[in-house]
């Protein structure tokens, strides 16, 4: 609690003063009726902050892009006196998510209220904090009750619909591994490696874990070639556009999407995203796999220490044998005239190539960083040529691409608006779809 201007208190001394070195009775009054009126209203600021309290709460600690937050606030006045002015001041960094509000409420009174707002980025963000600024009628005094407590809030990237990429189909399709009864067992155990998140626990090497003194994982040499990896390229030098028309959104777009149409196939899916966080996922099935992608993918941020050519070398010796390697790019180069390893030289191209040797089949998605900056690419077809030549299969993404998505959501949801004609304002309902 504060006093708003110290101009009263000026006052109060200055009459002060003046009945002392001249005593008279106008300056009695107005000493007197100034001395009342701060001490009633810092009495009665004073029973406000110590009687008047806010509650917040939501349900959900995640959602999905589009989806709604809702929160309900209660004001609650446990004085006699009433709150003829209350402001609920938010922190909270949820893009576009403003939920500030003037209230009043009554002595030993109740007032709640709810507020709702869009999620329109991906990303992990919080509710919170935040504050209620509270005042006297006089306005004289500021009260100011902080609330430090902060909620995170995730938001998974929403999956969209997308057209059939062309993929290599290696040495079996997806509906040759669903017919594979026990593909553990079935599969020679070559190599281990240590334990990272998301691995299994059911392919854990007992002997190798014991002879180490660390947790390994069993590497299987896997005759059927249906196990994706999708690698996401988080280079902050190649990114382009701002927003939700970014390269790099788009990427996450297209990641989480292809995460759920390959699982949906039974074919197991792992992430490579190598950015300001490192989230390597190893290739497994099953739903549990979906999230823990999609919360991998919430988290991506371009960082420029990891360049496309480096993440390659660096994730190399984890990729395995017989997998498919689907490649999320923006990053063009300039290539042009080149058509063999030799001439490529020290290049992301040259390296992605190279994986063939390893008995990995890749595929490409480019996404034209060009039209993002309101520009046409001339490298773009001389990349797409020499993959096509080493056979890549490769499709290029454009900036405004009808992305659709896989599921919709219809909403009802109370709009304000004014009659032409009358100036009066009336709630409406209107029904939209996200």
């Amino acid at each position: 609690m504060r006093l708003r201007t110290r101009l009263p208190l000026a006052a109060l001394g200055f009459l002060a003063i003046a009945q002392l070195t001249s005593p008279a009775r106008p300056w009695m009054i107005l000493l007197t009726g100034l001395g009342l009126t701060l001490l009633i209203s810092w009495l009665w600021a004073r029973a406000i902050r110590d009687k008047v309290s806010a509650s917040r709460r939501s349900t959900g600690a995640w959602v999905v892009v589009g989806d709604v937050i809702v929160e309900h606030f209660e004001l609650r006045n446990e004085s006699i006196l009433p709150v003829l002015w209350a402001e609920m001041a938010d922190f909270s960094d949820v893009p576009g998510y403003a939920i500030g509000r003037v209230a009043a409420v009554g002595g030993q009174g109740a007032f709640a209220w709810q507020t709702e707002g869009v999620c329109t980025r991906r990303g992990v963000f919080t509710l919170g904090p935040w504050e209620l600024r509270l005042s006297d009628p006089l306005g004289l005094f500021d009260v100011t009750i902080r609330y430090p407590e902060a909620r995170s809030l995730l938001v998974y990237p929403r999956i969209m619909r997308l057209p059939e990429f062309p993929l290599p189909h290696g040495r079996s399709s997806g509906r040759a591994s669903r017919r594979r009864r026990a593909p553990i067992q079935a599969d020679q155990v070559v190599t281990a490696r240590p334990w990272q998140p998301g691995d299994s626990l059911r392919l854990v090497h007992w002997k190798q874990t014991a002879h180490r003194n660390k947790i390994m994982i069993k590497q299987f040499e896997q005759e059927p070639a249906g196990d994706i990896w999708l690698m996401l390229d988080l280079d902050a030098a190649v990114q382009a556009g701002e927003g939700q028309e970014s390269t790099l959104e788009y990427g996450v777009i297209l990641a989480a999407s292809l995460t759920a149409k390959h699982l949906n196939e039974n074919r197991a899916v792992g992430l490579i995203a190598l950015g300001q966080e490192r989230a390597v996922i190893p290739p497994q099935p099953g739903r549990d796999q979906l999230w823990r992608i999609l919360y991998a993918l919430a988290h991506a941020e371009a960082s420029p220490d990891w360049p496309l050519q480096r993440a390659l070398l660096h994730i190399r010796p984890d990729l395995g044998r017989g997998r498919t390697l689907i490649l999320i790019t923006p990053s063009a180069g300039d290539l042009r005239g080149l058509r063999d390893l030799e001439g490529l030289g020290a290049t992301w191209p040259a390296d992605l190539l190279d994986l063939q040797r390893q008995d990995i089949a890749a595929a490409v998605i480019l996404l034209d960083a060009a039209s993002f900056r309101g520009e046409t690419s001339a490298a773009l077809p001389a990349l797409q040529d020499l993959l096509a030549d080493h056979g890549v299969p490769v499709s290029v993404i454009e900036k405004g691409y009808p992305f659709r998505p896989l599921v919709t959501i219809r909403r009802k949801r109370k709009v304000l608006k004014t009659l032409p004609g009358f100036g009066r304002v009336v709630e409406i309902e209107v029904e939209e779809e996200v």
